[in-house]
Order: structure tokens, then C-alpha cells, then sequence
């Protein structure tokens, strides 16, 4: 049964899932460590000619053990914040839209 005063969701947090601004340390560390195998840096090696940066994935697993040590909204706050970070770099970078241009 869920307490009703975690439910107190804004509109915008509505549609998103449950466990979105929750983190689970071990899916962290095994993502961190996936990206250094052998086989995924070569592949990187040969699909975009270089190392695949493996940060992203230790950040997140820092971020994890952050929001063991602190409150439950406190860690909200801290995955919120990750998450916004994450958007803006991912909004950022080039994506598949760049490449076409509009007709007029």
C-alpha cells in the first residue's frame, strides 16, 4: 500500500515512472563497468573511431551512493538535478535532426 504523501506529484512529474527519480547503485556500477569491457571499446574504437567515455556512467554511480547517505527528498532533489543536467547535455549535442533540412 502506498502512503498517499509520496503521491504529491506536480503535473509535470506525473507521467513520469515511479522509480524516476530513484537510483539503484548496482545497475550503476554494472553499467560503468560494461562500458569499460574490452568488447565495448572496440566497438566504439570502430564505430566512431575512438574510446568510449565511460564518466556518465561513474557519475551516476557516485550520484547513487550520494543519495544513500541523505533524506529521501534530498536525494530526489540531487537526482532531479542530475537528470535536468543530463537533459540539457543530451538537447545539446547533435542528434538525427541536424542533419535534414527544412523545406520551405
Amino acid at each position: 500500500m502506498e502512503d498517499s504523501s509520496l503521491n504529491t506529484q506536480t503535473g509535470h512529474e506525473a507521467h513520469l515512472p515511479h522509480d524516476y527519480y530513484t537510483c539503484k547503485a548496482s545497475h550503476a556500477f554494472d553499467q560503468w563497468f560494461a562500458c569499460l569491457t574490452v568488447g565495448r571499446q572496440l566497438s566504439s574504437y570502430y564505430r566512431y573511431g575512438k574510446k568510449s567515455d565511460c564518466s556518465k556512467h561513474w557519475k551516476k554511480y557516485k550520484l547513487c551512493m550520494k543519495m544513500k547517505l541523505r533524506s529521501e527528498e534530498s536525494g530526489k532533489a540531487l537526482m532531479r538535478e542530475y537528470r535536468e543536467e543530463e537533459n540539457k547535455q543530451r538537447m545539446s549535442q547533435p542528434n538525427v535532426l541536424d542533419v535534414w533540412t527544412l523545406r520551405e
